[in-house]
């Protein structure tokens, strides 16, 4: 396997000379950045497929729990948070239905709705996966102190906050969705939120 610094590195001197005007410390953090999204994208893709879940369940699982006790939402709230389609999200659902992972019921407030809830089995799902994301982020960040870790964290909260910024000042979301019905600006489906 190449080393990640050193083809980073010749990315770099290969965009300077096309572009002078470049920031080579900007660029290597962007970049850097870039490819560790991708790569921890794959790796948690792998655990869900290891632990028989696609990302699109991962991500219903995820909103289910995030809501807390008794772990249910309409579909349309789900769909909404996701940036899918009704009919996206009614697809996904049947399939968590059938593999007992959430229920869809009428909702007995209002019977013309639905809605879904997280299932015992769902739920001990959940918590599989999260013990696997927590032991491999663990592993990724050995290597730091707990200051490193904190200073790391806070740094990439602070970029995130700027990169927000930058997209509510540009593009309107409702110009974003691609042909599947999906926002493009939804966040990858990493195990923790």
């Amino acid at each position: 396997m190449a080393d990640p610094r050193s083809s980073l590195d010749e990315q770099i001197a290969i965009y300077q000379r096309e572009h002078r005007d470049l920031d080579p410390q900007v660029e290597r953090v962007v970049n850097a950045l870039s490819r560790l999204d991708r790569r921890m994208s794959v790796a948690y893709g792998r655990q869900l497929a290891a632990l028989g879940l696609s990302s699109a369940e991962w991500e219903v699982l995820k909103e289910l729990v995030m809501v807390g006790s008794p772990y249910q939402l309409w579909p349309g709230t789900i769909a909404r948070r996701l940036g899918l389609t009704p009919a996206a999200m009614t697809h996904r659902v049947d399939r968590m239905v059938a593999a007992g992972l959430v229920t869809r019921e009428r909702d007995t407030e209002n019977r013309v709705r639905v809605i879904v809830g997280l299932t015992d089995e769902g739920r001990e799902k959940w918590l599989e996966v999260m013990r696997e994301a927590s032991a491999f982020e663990e592993e990724l960040l050995q290597d730091f102190t707990v200051k490193e870790r904190t200073q790391l964290g806070d740094m990439l909260i602070r970029l995130l906050d700027r990169v927000s910024v930058q997209l509510d000042r540009s593009i309107p979301s409702s110009q974003l969705r691609s042909k599947h019905g999906q926002l493009a600006e939804v966040d990858t489906p990493h195990p923790h939120p």
